[in-house]
């Protein structure tokens, strides 16, 4: 039975699904029920004999069976040795090797009960654990644990608590319960939980990356453990029963009150808070308002955690006035337009995060906050920095990137001396660096910026050059300038996070996640938060977020891009932008030494990239672009005696765009543009070439010559557009130029093995891939696009499709499509392979 089709409003669901249901023989299931509700109330018929239906429920509480009329049936535990065998799974077979273990061994599963998720929690606690004497104490501590208490619950959670116990270091443990604030079931990126983990100081001291490097290496323990459950790279969830063990930890001594993801629309009152509360979490609820009559007593409470309540728009001035411990407060992610002026006093505070308040305008004054260590402001409303932002000389972690900033004054950021991590809008104009006072800022790992002269710029990325940035933003722009931060290229995996707008029921996220899915280059699309409004796209789209959210409100849903990040692996943040500014020979500019990713826009003096000292030199450069910079004859200039390396050896992606006087990708002789390369006196030029695209280059005849065919045996997308006079993608060999015309000879196949990817589109002069005599294997081959190239009359591609003699299925192959334009050219045109177009008539699209 199809249920996504469902009628969104209740009243119609209860009745179409009673209906569909009273009209069959069905078999239900819910799971995980915690009380009694009504049948009818949900549309569920009640099952009988006669009708023949059943329902079958799971539940952790007896007494729901019961009060459900359901027949009980107890699922039993496991067995001995469904125990042992999940155990071992676990623990490691090894400890089998170690005959003294096996008595205590056998004894430490018994007193797992047969409960799967304390075999697998407690076995994970001891993998790679050979020693008798520590086996022995650790079966005396268990029995301690399930000897001490009663109760089925209680039984579980100190079963678990073993585990817990055998993490031995407080500060691991103390990482382990956070956990626990966040909602049940609840997606928890790595990276956002270490933060926390650093704000609550957890980690201890030093160098961000050395506390990221140890947050890790905790996530990794706990994941070991069984105690936090791998989702996927970069996030993990807590096990309902888990989180439930965390809390029965907390329940004594300094407690946490936990109230979090469970669709609040107020806070509880101030006689439920507790004096002797230590961490409280209601993230992600409805909570709009917090009244003037509520400040609770909570003189020790150290960790308040408010974010994700969208609807909070207004915060009493009395509710801090009793949380003179308060050293996390977290409101981000709600609708606040300002703070009360009473945060002002919380002199304990540490970290104040704010970030994504689209509406938040005002922050009262910071002056008396010296203990404060991070203040995140991304994304808010405000105009102006913080009254007594300057005395925060404790300050490690600065996030201003907010569109709406005015100025930042220029006497702040040095005696923000202990800034590690400094963000900045980098595309705000009127935000302006001092070059030689981001240069006294020794302590940055993480930098991003914006530079309006070159001298500053220079004088900033010649301080690093000896400081080891793990990652960083520069960008060098005039006022005037323009450039984009994220444009999109073909090959660099993005990750967009939408949220859903007009979406309440299952049959909306169902669509929303069917258009989701069939976007161009979408690797993966999930719904990560507990409310399920948050949609994540990742994978290599070709439509830009704004165009999607276009695209899909026309179809019904709207969104709001709440999130937007490259894919790290592919891109590493280590970035340097150059706009509108001359950076040639005259006037180089100074690129730090372990750049990875450059972009230049509008930069008119430069006839090469060989005219900046950086590709003088080897590098370390794995994506470059260059748009709109008139200048520019060829990519690099090796006619130069001097030029002795080859500076694009690690380079990945190379993106060339509206460059109306480019002519060569690389010059070799003085004085002359040459199209012919040796592949002995220039070896691997682009030999790490993943991807290449260019569009709007008018000069170019000849795209690559047939010697630097070689090099581009990693290439996997070619996407040419626009270029008015290019003829040729591949050229022929010289010797190849001199025999035209002496006769046809058998075509000689050269390959390019890991393409993917081949577009060609708005090419009017286009008449070859390569030359006649040539024919190009590409056994990775997935997409094929042409489009307006009418004198193209050859293609000579030769795919792993047609050496199937068996004509199977399309589904048996991994080809995608080909889609071309006009319909007529794919009728006209020839490929050497006689039937290759009945080969590949089931893919073909045209437009």
């Amino acid at each position: 039975m199809n249920i996504v089709g469902l009628p969104e409003s209740e009243p119609e669901r209860v009745a179409v699904l009673m209906d569909k249901l009273g009209q069959r023989r069905y078999v239900l299931i819910l799971d995980d029920v915690w009380k009694k509700f009504s049948l009818a109330d949900v549309g569920i018929p009640k099952p009988t004999s006669s009708n023949g239906s059943k329902l079958v429920l799971t539940s952790r509480l007896i007494e729901v069976c019961r009060s459900m009329d359901c027949k009980v049936v107890k699922v039993p535990p496991l067995s001995n040795e469904e125990s042992m065998n999940l155990f071992l799974k676990h623990a490691g077979r090894g400890v089998l090797k170690v005959p003294s273990l096996k008595e205590i061994l056998d004894n430490v599963v018994k007193e797992c009960d047969g409960l799967p998720l304390a075999v697998a929690v407690i076995a994970g606690s001891m993998k790679g654990i050979y020693n008798v004497e520590e086996w022995r104490n650790a079966l005396r501590e268990l029995r301690d644990h399930v000897r001490s208490v009663k109760g089925t619950d209680v039984e579980i959670y100190e079963r678990l608590k073993f585990s817990f116990d055998r993490l031995g270091d407080l500060k691991i443990q103390s990482c382990f319960l956070y956990c626990s604030l966040y909602p049940e079931d609840y997606i928890i990126p790595r990276k956002e939980l270490i933060e926390y983990w650093i704000d609550e100081e957890f980690l201890g001291n030093g160098s961000r990356q050395e506390l990221h490097d140890k947050g890790h290496t905790i996530l990794n323990r706990l994941e070991n453990n069984c105690l936090l459950e791998k989702v996927g790279r970069d996030i993990v969830k807590m096990h309902d029963v888990m989180r439930d063990t965390a809390l029965y930890i907390k329940g004594s001594g300094s407690r946490f009150k936990v109230q979090s993801g469970i669709g609040l629309k107020e806070l509880p009152s101030k006689q439920e808070w507790g004096e002797d509360l230590e961490k409280v979490s209601f993230m992600v609820n409805n909570v709009s308002e917090i009244p003037p009559h509520l400040s609770p007593n909570c003189e020790v409470l150290s960790t308040l955690l408010l974010q994700k309540n969208e609807s909070l728009q207004r915060i009493s001035e009395s509710f801090f006035q009793h949380m003179h411990r308060l050293s996390i407060l977290d409101l981000s992610y709600t609708n606040v337009k300002q703070l009360p002026t009473s945060v002002s006093n919380l002199e304990k505070l540490k970290a104040l995060v704010l970030r994504r308040c689209y509406n938040l305008r005002y922050v009262p004054s910071l002056e008396k906050l010296e203990a404060l260590r991070k203040l995140d402001l991304n994304r808010t409303a405000i105009e102006k920095v913080p009254k007594g932002l300057e005395m925060l000389s404790n300050l490690t972690y600065l996030n201003l990137c907010a569109e709406s900033l005015k100025e930042l004054p220029v006497a702040i950021l040095p005696r923000l001396s202990c800034l590690q991590c400094l963000m900045l809008y980098v595309e705000s104009s009127r935000i302006r660096m001092n070059g030689f006072d981001a240069t006294r800022l020794t302590k940055l790992e993480r930098f991003e910026g914006r530079f309006t002269e070159l001298i500053d710029f220079n004088a900033y990325t010649k301080s690093i050059q000896c400081q080891l940035l793990t990652s960083y933003l520069l960008v060098m722009a005039p006022l005037e300038a323009k450039f984009n931060v994220k444009q999109r290229i073909k090959g660099i995996n993005c990750v967009y996070r939408f949220k859903l707008l007009n979406v309440d029921s299952d049959k909306g996220r169902q669509k929303a996640m069917m258009l989701a899915s069939g976007l161009q280059g979408a690797e993966s699309v999930c719904l990560i938060s507990k409310d399920r409004t948050i949609l994540e796209v990742s994978g290599d789209s070709e439509m830009g977020p704004t165009k999607i959210a276009a695209n899909w409100k026309k179809r019904g849903i709207e969104v709001q891009l709440v999130d937007e990040r490259w894919d790290p692996t592919s891109l590493p943040m280590k970035y340097v932008i150059l706009s509108g500014c001359p950076i040639g020979r005259e006037d180089p500019a100074e690129l730090p030494s372990d750049v990875r990713t450059l972009k230049i826009f509008g930069c008119h003096n430069i006839r090469s990239l060989s005219d900046m000292p950086f590709f003088q030199q080897t590098n370390e450069l794995g994506f470059c672009s260059i748009h709109d910079c008139r200048g520019i004859e060829s990519v690099i200039d090796l006619s130069s005696p001097s030029q002795s390396c080859t500076p694009f050896e690690n380079l990945e992606l190379l993106w060339l765009e509206n460059l109306e006087n480019l002519h060569v990708l690389v010059k070799l002789a003085e004085a002359s543009v040459v199209s012919t390369l040796s592949s002995q006196s220039i070896p691997a030029i682009f030999s790490h070439l993943k991807s290449f695209y260019i569009e709007g280059c008018s000069n170019m005849k000849q795209l690559f010559p047939f010697d630097l065919v070689h090099d581009l045996q990693n290439l996997e997308n070619l996407i040419v557009r626009g270029c008015g006079q290019i003829e040729e993608i591949i050229g022929p060999k010289e010797e190849e130029d001199n025999h035209k015309g002496n006769g046809t000879q058998a075509p000689t196949k050269f390959s390019l093995p890991k393409l993917k990817e081949l577009e060609l589109t708005c090419l009017p002069e286009l008449k070859s891939i390569c030359s006649s005599n040539r024919e190009m294997v590409c056994n990775s081959l997935r997409k094929i696009k042409v489009r307006d190239c009418t004198k193209l009359k050859r293609m000579p591609l030769y795919l792993p499709l047609f050496q199937d003699t068996h004509q199977s299925a399309p589904s048996a192959h991994p080809f995608e499509r080909i889609r071309i334009c006009p319909k007529e050219w794919w009728e006209s045109v020839e490929w050497d392979y006689p039937n290759a177009k009945e080969v590949l008539r089931p893919w073909l699209n045209s437009y």
